[in-house]
């Protein structure tokens, strides 16, 4: 019998078996692809502690609902008649509360801290160098409206610590030389930082394995079986099954129907998101920046801009959004007016595992189950990950196990 079967081979999953193996456990990872794309690979590439309030809080409904009346919005519902997502929009609209977000700020703060100190000393062991930096991110916003809403963030943020600069146009030049701006002002974060995900991927995949991991690629997990204190058992596709003492489900958007066979509601909805990657850019920005009327990232990651944005709950649906993407592409200009867009380049879109209250699902649904949760970040799956797989080593082990926040209990809205 294995110490811990990991399913999943994302970041998170990844990021829970460097925790376990640091303790001296047995550790095998079980991932249905063969772990070179997902949103592990596609996303913006920022650690965000300035990213404190969940996405449930109040007033996301009412502007959801405004854009959701436009095909090219940044957020999007495909109507359909389906129950679970039902249940999904009603604990969404039940968690966007005042009370709900004054709990969770100072957990989210802590988490993306935490999560940012290890990626730094991280980034500078031998084995690694995934392009860490700590420059901050721009909150760029053009509108009276936009900056309102930037200040008031920045004043919520100094109350919990964490410093934010607000910027005029003008300063913003001061640091960043040489790029062009055609926005209002900013709110600079100088405590986020970013890196390149596909190169952490990769160099993590590798470490594991000379760590001794065990990573089995094009394994499709069809049922788990929780034997509790007798440990779990994973059955495949193939009919093969395997036993471990422990078992830690962090696929992802696929980690609610793996758990809803196995009895174990999980209320999760895909956030599908599209990125691309720039080559050649003339004016290419140092820092990472948010563009707030439209909802679009930007990371520099070496020689290549990484442009990505829009949340769009679409019942798993793959196609390319058009509408969507050409929204996304035309944004940077009105922002940067030096930087072309007329280059070509791939879209990728993945999904987002998005719980209804914005926050993750980590640990177990009954004490003495085999089976933990690491599942349910949303767009803040990077930022999130080692610390989630810090929290899930500490399960296991039993070390300090009410380190984990009753607000990420998997079973808070069975």
């Amino acid at each position: 019998m294995r110490d811990v079967i990991i399913i999943g081979g994302g970041v998170v999953g990844l990021s829970c078996a460097y925790h376990l193996q640091q303790k001296g456990l047995r550790v095998t990872i079980l991932d249905k692809g063969n772990m070179s794309d997902g949103c592990s690979y596609g996303n913006a590439g920022m650690i965000v502690p300035s990213h404190f309030i969940p996405l449930a809080s109040p007033g996301v409904i009412s502007k959801g609902l405004k854009w959701m009346l436009k095909k090219n919005s940044p957020f999007y519902i495909k109507p359909r008649l389906n129950w679970e997502l039902a249940q999904w929009l009603w604990t969404f609209y039940r968690s966007g509360t005042k009370k709900h977000v004054d709990e969770s700020m100072a957990l989210l703060r802590d988490m993306h801290v935490e999560s940012r100190e290890w990626y730094k000393q991280l980034n500078q062991h031998a084995s690694f160098d995934f392009g860490f930096e700590q420059k901050g991110i721009l909150m760029l916003f053009k509108s009276k409206a936009a900056e309102r809403d930037e200040i008031k963030m920045a004043e919520i943020a100094h109350q919990i610590g964490i410093e934010a600069n607000q910027l005029t146009a003008e300063q913003l030049k001061q640091i960043e030389p040489g790029i062009d701006f055609s926005v209002a002002g900013a709110i600079h974060y100088p405590g986020d930082a970013h890196l390149n995900p596909s190169l952490f991927m990769l160099q993590m995949v590798q470490y594991l394995k000379a760590s001794g991991v065990e990573i089995l690629t094009r394994q499709h997990v069809i049922h788990l079986e929780d034997k509790e204190s007798d440990g779990g058992i994973v059955y495949l596709a193939d009919g093969r099954q395997e036993m471990a003492r422990h078992i830690v489900v962090a696929s992802g958007i696929w980690s609610s129907g793996l758990l809803k066979k196995s009895g174990e509601p999980l209320l999760m909805q895909d956030g599908k998101g599209y990125s691309m990657n720039y080559t050649g850019v003339k004016k290419m920005p140092t820092i990472p920046s948010i563009l707030h009327e439209a909802r679009v990232a930007l990371t520099p990651m070496g020689e290549q801009l990484r442009v990505a944005g829009t949340l769009e709950i679409s019942g798993m649906d793959d196609r390319i959004s058009a509408e969507k993407v050409k929204s996304i592409i035309e944004s940077v200009p009105e922002y940067y007016p030096g930087i072309s867009m007329h280059q070509e380049a791939p879209v990728w879109s993945g999904y987002r595992p998005c719980s209804p209250d914005g926050l993750p699902y980590i640990g177990r649904f009954k004490s003495k189950s085999a089976i933990l949760m690491a599942a349910g970040h949303a767009m803040m799956g990077l930022s999130l990950a080692p610390v989630t797989g810090r929290m899930v080593a500490d399960e296991i082990i039993g070390k300090n196990q009410s380190a984990i926040h009753p607000k990420l209990f998997p079973g808070r809205f069975s």
